[in-house]
């Protein structure tokens, strides 16, 4: 073999949890050099433990994506250029042919020590065993104990493939056209309510902070608005972009987290709108979707992240965080009582093996937990990992602070949420810039308070009636707060 590698991709769907395997010849790298790799990921480890003691989660995510290119920088990249292997051309010919047998394969690349192979595991079948069926297939050829595994979900899968076939090709625009060709239904939630709250006309341009599969939006251009659509979702995007097609020339659709809505809209050219709407949550399509690893109904890769580009998923946490870190999400966003023996028994568990799909997880937290009702042992656990996987309450803090600026006034700011951590959050933003004045125990009288912006549309949350409950139980938690800019 020579330094250059080659590669193979195969015609086949990427379905279920996926995997991307590096394995290397023994004599391919020392044992220093293997020694370094281990004492870099030991550090970043490390400073994600810090990290997340101080509840610095953009740090995590830049830590976490730093842990990966470890195993490019230590790993694969020696073995593109390492000239210490005997992988000759018969032995690659060998695991070519296997690798093109094993009808799990989806994509390989060979280098000059070793091998990345793309596979979806087979049923009934241990990721070690496939990974042995393959090294089997070089005889006489001695392959390291080690591995570098990632557990993928299709739409990466799919993003590897064409980077394996064509470097050029961009992991967003992959998932976008793989998301075009399947079904995304979503049952829109207080559509009629959020959106009469908004009071959209012609004339009037109006941001959907989360565009989801264009319910809400939909409702506002057929009332003749201008409507600027975000989401992070590449599935969510596409699938807006073909339902709203006859609205195209009042539509503007923009990839991003809706923490950054005002930066967005004002790169684009969006200086004030005349309402602006956020339904906080996770569609139906994301938790139906096994591959997306949101839920543990149907099994699924460990991924949970809302931008399957984002560089931190819940895999990561469950693997790498400390203990009392862990424990630490599931009581604070999941309020999960039993949330330190849950966290205990998750780093027993991946210490004799990485924690990779939902199922594992689930089946780990029902070990400590006994089913009480119809709720899984681990519904609040893997709402918490959710949330912390996707800065959920962290985006929605900073689209509350700078929400307002991009109203003009009159303009309407209206807020879904879904659970009692969000709305505490909006309830306490709301309340406070609505005050005219502020009061406190010490203070001989109230005060004027300076972020005073805004009138309270309605004293009370909006919440679905009976009719909405019967047709989609889902909504059963919805609440709906809206104020005016003054």
């Amino acid at each position: 073999m020579t330094t250059a590698h080659t590669a193979g991709v195969f015609a086949r769907q990427a379905e279920g949890t996926c995997y991307r395997v590096l394995m290397w010849e023994a004599c391919a790298l020392s044992a220093e050099h293997l020694a370094e790799w281990k004492a870099q990921k030991a550090a970043v480890l490390a400073q994600m433990k810090d990290a997340g003691t101080k509840g610095s989660r953009g740090l995590l995510g830049k830590l976490s994506e730093q842990l990966k290119s470890i195993d490019f920088q230590y790993i694969e990249k020696p073995l593109i250029e390492s000239e210490r292997a005997a992988f000759s051309f018969a032995r690659a010919d060998a695991l070519v042919a296997q690798l093109r047998e094993d009808t799990a394969t989806l994509a390989y690349k060979l280098h000059a020590a070793g091998a990345e192979v793309l596979a979806q595991l087979p049923a009934g079948e241990s990721l070690d065993t496939m990974v042995q069926r393959w090294q089997a297939a070089t005889e006489g050829m001695q392959w390291h104990t080690e591995t570098v595994v990632e557990a993928l979900s299709p739409q990466q899968a799919t993003a590897l493939q064409l980077s394996i076939g064509n470097p050029a090709d961009a992991a967003e625009e992959a998932a976008e056209q793989q998301a075009a060709t399947q079904e995304f239904r979503h049952v829109t939630v207080l559509a009629a309510e959020a959106v009469e709250a908004l009071q959209p006309a012609a004339g009037k341009v109006l941001v959907d902070a989360t565009l989801g599969g264009g319910g809400h939006t939909e409702r506002m251009l057929q009332a003749g608005a201008e409507v600027w659509g975000i989401d992070q979702d590449p599935a969510a995007r596409a699938a807006a972009r073909a339902r709203l097609a006859p609205f195209a020339d009042r539509l503007h659709i923009v990839a991003g987290n809706f923490r950054n809505a005002a930066e967005m809209l004002r790169q684009q050219g969006l200086e004030q709108a005349d309402g602006l709407l956020a339904d906080i949550g996770i569609s139906s399509p994301q938790v139906d979707c096994a591959e997306r690893g949101f839920s543990f109904l149907n099994d699924g890769p460990l991924d949970m992240r809302m931008n399957p580009a984002a560089p931190l998923c819940a895999a990561d946490i469950v693997n790498t965080y400390a203990e009392s870190d862990l424990a630490d999400i599931l009581w604070q966003y999941g309020e999960e009582r039993a949330s330190r023996a849950i966290a205990r028994r998750i780093v027993q568990e991946r210490a004799k093996s990485r924690i990779c799909t939902t199922k594992q997880l689930a089946d780990i937290i029902a070990g400590v937990l006994p089913r009480k009702g119809k709720q899984h042992p681990a519904t609040r656990s893997f709402q918490a990992l959710r949330i912390a996987v996707n800065d959920e309450l962290g985006a929605l803090e900073d689209l509350l602070r700078s929400g307002l600026s991009l109203l003009k006034s009159g303009g309407r700011f209206a807020v879904i949420t879904f659970h009692s951590l969000e709305d505490r959050a909006v309830k306490r933003y709301f309340e406070h810039v609505t005050k005219a004045e502020l009061d406190r125990p010490e203070w001989p009288a109230p005060r004027p308070n300076p972020d005073y912006a805004a009138r309270l549309v309605y004293r009370k949350p909006i919440t679905p009636g009976e009719e909405e409950l019967t047709a989609n139980p889902r909504s059963r938690s919805a609440k709906l707060r809206v104020i005016e800019k003054l």
